[in-house]
């Protein structure tokens, strides 16, 4: 009996998510495939209900692709929501809406079920890599190759740019 209970509540929760354009689903696949158009990449995963992205997507990162060379950096933006339209509005409101990505994971839009997906999907193309700590924003930086070149990148603009010369 508990066992349809639990099948029945997963079935709903599945059924009343919003559906996401499917070329906004990042896959390893899809992954390997951008970060291999360029010589780095600041992958950045975030989520709507976490102030100090809201914050580095306002300010920090569209300053930081203005600033730095796009002919060896681009910028990753991965969703860890399925609130496809508070994500395109923030995403559009910054400019940054060519370089965002949604990551495809079970469950609502809750901490702990957003927090396995991240974890999935860091392991699948960094399984010997510990990126992900459990916190929200992940802010990385990578070679085309997916070599981990610095795991945790800083969340203001100066620091950021510090380290990236």
């Amino acid at each position: 009996m508990r066992y349809l209970l639990v099948t029945m509540l997963l079935f709903l929760a599945f059924s009343c998510t919003n559906p996401i354009d499917e070329k906004r689903i990042i896959s390893s696949e899809k992954f390997t495939e951008i970060v291999s158009q360029k010589d780095k990449t600041l992958v950045y995963i975030w989520t709507a209900w976490c102030s100090g992205c809201r914050k580095s997507l306002e300010h920090t990162l569209p300053k930081l692709m203005q600033d730095i060379n796009t002919n060896e950096y681009q910028l990753l933006l991965i969703a860890a929501s399925k609130n496809r339209a508070e994500i395109d509005s923030l995403v559009t409101a910054s400019g940054l809406g060519k370089s965002s990505y949604f990551l495809d994971f079970i469950g609502p839009d809750k901490g702990k079920f957003q927090s396995i997906g991240i974890r999935q999907f860091l392991s699948s193309d960094f399984s010997n890599e510990k990126i992900y700590t459990g916190g929200i924003p992940v802010f990385f930086l990578i070679n085309r190759e997916k070599k981990v070149l610095i795991k945790k990148l800083p969340h203001s603009y100066d620091e950021v740019m510090e380290v990236l010369k």
